[in-house]
């Protein structure tokens, strides 16, 4: 049998602040891109908090899924940090035996990076734009809700495994609201990168 978890949580994100930095960044990155690199990205992320979960333990969360992403990175400060923003697509999917469940979402990435040799440190902001969750249940009917856009903070580390290569881990902080309903949408993931 299928099981929801609601919680009710405060927002920890001043959404003024976050739409403020992905709105300087863009500039930024906008200015020279001439410069810029085409960006791709594969990630996958374990999301906040359980949106259902099966009775095996499986589970669709907020937040969470596979991300495949493209955007443009642009060098500023003599190539010791970068700009980078990407348009994703996130997803996450669950079959049990009496239905399925899913949730998806575009997202925006607007990220400030600074290298240090191999290294890459990021910090910025993350937009998730009409994040959608759909469960079918032979015993619970069908629900779906659509939650509102959410920004929130991301954080990144990569490790520089060729010139063109990176390998990382990212956290961003988000909450999905629904009818005055607060979900934890943060996450935890690994991501491929390569940019041209």
């Amino acid at each position: 049998m299928t099981e929801f978890h609601f919680i009710n949580i405060k927002k920890d994100l001043n959404m003024y602040l976050i739409k403020k930095i992905t709105l300087a960044l863009s500039a930024i990155l906008f200015i020279g891109t001439a410069q810029a690199d085409l960006y791709l990205e594969l990630g996958i992320n374990g999301g906040g908090e359980d949106l259902v979960q099966t009775t095996t333990g499986d589970s669709v969360t907020a937040g969470g899924g596979i991300k495949f992403a493209a955007g443009i990175q642009n060098p500023v400060q003599d190539g010791d940090a970068s700009v980078r923003i990407a348009v994703g697509y996130i997803f996450d999917s669950v079959d049990a035996a009496d239905g399925e469940a899913d949730i998806d979402a575009l997202t925006l990435d607007a990220m400030y990076l600074v290298n240090s040799g191999k290294h890459i440190f990021g910090i910025g902001g993350t937009l998730h734009m009409n994040p959608e969750f759909t469960i079918t249940s032979n015993t619970l009917g069908s629900l779906k809700l659509e939650f509102d856009n959410a920004a929130g903070l991301a954080l990144q580390y990569g490790y520089r495994i060729s010139d063109n290569t990176e390998l990382g881990v990212t956290y961003n902080d988000l909450t999905y609201s629904v009818n005055n309903v607060d979900f934890d949408a943060g996450s935890v993931g690994l991501y491929f990168s390569n940019g041209f």
